[in-house]
């Protein structure tokens, strides 16, 4: 029994569990979209099955293409059409993307250097633990008024959005980091001539890289989450606004696909966050180089 737990699973028996594991749910989510009531909305089924979010659901996304070229404009009289769709998709997909990798790099380098500062001595990370846990316990959703009258209803205002609920989260984390790396490394440093500065440079910084990319990991689906409450703020384009306009309408159908871009966009920088962290973190043991 020990040697059955302790067995490593193959890289293609696991992709062949998590592939059956999704078709299964596919099959299930297709059982329970055929078997519930059905709405009065003829265009918005309580639960819409794949083949109308992915067929009269995605040709009604061409009505959030709103530039008189490349596809016809439904607003203005033209007929839907799957390009225009498409289109649609990629132009406020676009938006988001944009505000959430500037929010990301803004949040990550405030919230890992304030961090880096407060690390320095024990007096400074004694003086900011209270308000810390003050801040962190402020929902973030609920900020979103806030600030939409501080930075205004636009782009600015929700990429800073943005980078406030990640930069928070890095802050902490780098605290913990800095305080999870052995003494005897920094003891070791300091005793071959280490400054202060060297020792952050040689010890600290690679020491704490490991855990900032846990944290990477957790903050990528956070700053998602951040991006579409950030277009609640008012700004007119981006995925979250889709949101907002199915929502208007009760599409659940395309509120269904744009949830399916959004989980897309999630796995696909949590992909390329993996392969980052691979080559950066390639001397450490057990890292495939």
């Amino acid at each position: 029994m020990k040697k059955l737990l302790t067995r490593p699973i193959s890289p293609a028996a696991s992709f062949l569990t998590s592939l059956v594991t999704v078709i299964l749910l596919l099959l299930l989510w297709e059982m329970i979209a055929h078997s519930v009531p059905t709405s009065p909305l003829r265009q918005s089924p309580i639960v819409p099955p794949i083949e109308f979010i992915f067929g009269e659901s995605l040709l009604g996304m061409s009505d959030y293409w709103k530039f008189p070229f490349w596809a016809p404009v439904p607003e203005m009289g033209g007929e839907q059409t799957y390009r225009g769709a498409f289109l649609a998709l990629g132009f406020h997909s676009l938006a988001t993307l944009l505000r959430v990798v500037v929010g990301l790099v803004l949040g990550g380098l405030a919230g890992t250097g304030l961090g880096l500062l407060v690390s320095v001595s024990k007096s400074c990370r004694a003086a900011v633990a209270g308000p810390l846990h003050l801040v962190r316990m402020c929902p973030l959703l609920a900020l979103i008024p806030l600030f939409q009258y501080w930075f205004g209803a636009n782009n600015v205002g929700a990429v800073i959005y943005i980078a406030y609920g990640v930069g928070v989260f890095y802050f902490v984390s780098t605290i913990n980091a800095v305080q999870n790396i052995p003494v005897k490394f920094i003891e070791a440093a300091k005793t071959f001539g280490a400054t202060q500065v060297g020792v952050y440079r040689h010890v600290v910084m690679p020491g704490i890289l490991p855990e900032l990319f846990s944290s990477i990991h957790v903050t990528m689906a956070l700053a998602w989450t951040a991006a579409i409450g950030a277009e609640y703020i008012g700004v007119d384009n981006g995925i979250g606004r889709m949101i907002i306009w199915a929502d208007f309408f009760s599409h659940t159908g395309r509120m269904m696909l744009v949830t399916c871009v959004i989980v897309f966009f999630i796995l696909a920088s949590m992909h390329v966050c993996r392969r980052i962290e691979r080559r950066l973190l390639s001397w450490m043991p057990n890292r495939p180089h």
